[in-house]
């Protein structure tokens, strides 16, 4: 079985880790320029970016050439948006004539700053059982059970990748304080290898995914997202390390 993820504060890590596996970073496979997967049984987990995916997942998805038996997806997302996004990707496979088998999700810590107070958000989540929501999906994989989670389609919106790129783009700004020390940390978890350092402190580029990897582990908080109130207030999954983040995104030696 092979495990195709893609991971920000750490969240879908965590899942893949659960079902074990080869378990296979996507933003490292697009920088090795490998879309072809063969395997009995393939899994793409992956985070929802305003009721779809990242970008990166987005552009991974036209391109990966999936042969396999078994094909699921599975998604982590905070508040809506988790059936959309699974049904955009289903879709788009099934155009390639690649059949997806298993759709689910698992609620968990949602991060995006810009919407979410974290130390309210994690105490919201506190009680949620992850791990048997995600020993369930397990269950059903191992039997290669036939599922497609079908819920309400996310509706207020006409052309959702559109809209999420102009209001990253336009809306929010990540800013870069005076107390960066140059540490490189959000250069190494970027999935796009969008930031590198000017001067000793971090430049962006324009094929951000907006993942707030390089805002959640900033060390000394000096990367913020507009006028935030609570700039100290981060997150990383509590059961990942930055190390894993970093060897799961860093997009230069």
């Amino acid at each position: 079985m092979k495990i195709l993820y893609y991971t920000s504060t750490g969240n879908n890590l965590f899942i893949a880790k659960q079902f074990g596996g080869d378990l296979i970073s996507i933003p490292q496979l697009v920088k090795d320029n490998e879309f072809d997967i063969a395997d009995d049984t393939v899994g793409i987990i992956f985070p929802v970016f305003f009721a779809t995916s990242p970008k990166l997942i987005r552009e991974f998805v036209e391109k990966v050439n999936i042969r396999t038996d078994y094909l699921f997806l599975i998604t982590s997302y905070g508040r809506d948006g988790d059936q959309n996004a699974l049904r955009i990707m289903k879709e788009t496979f099934n155009k390639r004539g690649i059949t997806v088998n298993y759709t689910n999700s698992v609620l968990m810590v949602d991060n995006f700053l810009p919407v979410f107070d974290m130390a309210e958000e994690i105490e919201l989540k506190k009680d949620l059982n992850i791990i048997g929501e995600i020993e369930k999906i397990n269950n059903d994989v191992l039997a290669k059970r036939e599922y497609i989670l079908d819920k309400e389609l996310f509706t207020d919106v006409e052309n959702i990748e559109v809209v999420l790129e102009n209001t990253m783009c336009e809306k929010y700004r990540i800013q870069v304080g005076k107390d960066c020390s140059g540490c490189e940390v959000c250069t190494k978890v970027c999935p796009r290898g969008n930031i590198e350092l000017t001067g000793e402190k971090p430049s962006f580029g324009d094929t951000c995914d907006f993942c707030l990897g390089c805002v959640h582990h900033c060390k000394t908080h000096t990367l913020t997202i507009n006028d935030e109130a609570n700039p100290d207030e981060r997150y990383r999954n509590p059961n990942i390390k930055l190390s894993e983040i970093i060897k799961s995104n860093r997009q230069t030696i």
